[in-house]
């Protein structure tokens, strides 16, 4: 299978890492505003290299696009791909706008393409043993959770990057950086319904917001906080969601790939889950996206949905964009029913 890279920069570097690794992808193509960058990231794979993502898409033979660019330019670029009959995984978020996003998914539904995104949290065994036992009902019906993403980014990682922390490209912390946990508490709890969210930029010379504070109420009446914040003083303190239902609680973190409390009728079984998860082996940082990438090359070869469909993000990206609209305009969001 014949893939091509759009964007080479610190995002682009982790596919790269996952390519290498996977045989049954061969990157023959490379782009990035900086050709050098470019060049540089095609060499282990004798891949051509472009500045032009429209000359990319034109490369013989090509039969998918990685999109490692700026949250912003998701969308255009996708699109483009997409008219080419190219099959497309994206960066997260698809969108940085819920109706633009839909109409991507719809696009590519209707054009029978492939869309990924790279939601990989939901690839990860500890989550994947969360939704598993949810699904069973093994803690019962679910009545409230949290959302910790507590993470630092020093100022010169948004200097180093000018499109970072701008509404346009970036989006703001929700879209970056807390979206990964907020779609694992949608495949968890389900679609929300109401939202309510403070915001605030705190420590960081940047347009978008460094601190968020804010409530969900989801369809199933469930109840959820959020606390995001990148002003973490040095180093991440965590990425946790935390799920009470009425005959147990689940808590991951304080990395979503860790399940850190488990506790159900079963204890002997709940002491055996975590047993199993902790005893396994840690893995490269480059992990999750070979894992998304593994997930979208299946679909691309058999026809079938991947996990990580641009489909099953919708509900996700409608919460960010509820909580991010609260923050800005001060007021309750009341989502639309039946779909994101």
């Amino acid at each position: 299978m014949h893939v091509g890279l759009i964007g080479c920069g610190k995002i682009g570097q982790k596919h790269l890492q996952a390519l290498a690794r996977l045989p049954e992808a061969v990157l023959v193509a490379t782009c990035d505003t900086s050709l050098e960058r470019a060049e540089a990231a095609g060499v282990p794979f004798d891949a051509t290299a472009y500045r032009e993502p429209l000359d990319l898409l034109r490369h013989e033979g090509l039969d998918a696009v990685i999109v490692a660019t700026p949250s912003g330019l998701h969308p255009e670029q996708a699109m483009a791909a997409m008219e080419q009959g190219l099959d497309v995984l994206v960066e997260k978020p698809l969108a940085l706008s819920l109706d633009v996003a839909r109409t991507l998914t719809q696009f590519a539904q209707d054009a029978g393409i492939i869309l990924a995104v790279t939601h990989f949290n939901r690839l990860l065994a500890a989550p994947q043993k969360l939704l598993s036992l949810v699904r069973a009902g093994a803690l019962g019906p679910l009545l409230s959770g949290g959302v910790a993403v507590r993470w630092a980014r020093p100022q010169v990682y948004f200097d180093e990057a000018a499109w970072r922390g701008t509404r346009a490209m970036d989006g703001g912390m929700l879209f970056n950086q807390a979206v990964h946990a907020l779609d694992l508490a949608v495949a968890v709890f389900g679609p929300a319904a109401e939202v309510f969210a403070y915001a605030d930029t705190k420590t960081h010379a940047i347009e978008a917001e460094d601190v968020v504070a804010g409530t969900v109420r989801f369809r199933s009446g469930a109840l959820m906080t959020v606390s995001a914040t990148t002003s973490v003083p040095r180093t991440n303190l965590e990425e946790r969601l935390t799920v009470v239902g009425a005959d147990g609680v689940a808590v991951l973190g304080p990395t979503a790939g860790e399940l850190a409390m488990l506790r159900t009728a079963n204890p002997d079984q709940d002491a055996e889950v975590l047993r199993e998860l902790a005893e396994r082996p840690a893995e490269p940082t480059w992990a999750s996206h070979r894992s998304a990438l593994e997930d979208f090359l299946e679909a691309v070869a058999t026809r079938q949905p991947p996990m990580l469909s641009a489909a099953s993000t919708l509900d996700a990206l409608a919460l960010v964009d509820a909580l991010t609209r609260s923050a800005q305009e001060h007021r309750v969001v009341v989502l639309e029913e039946g779909g994101a």
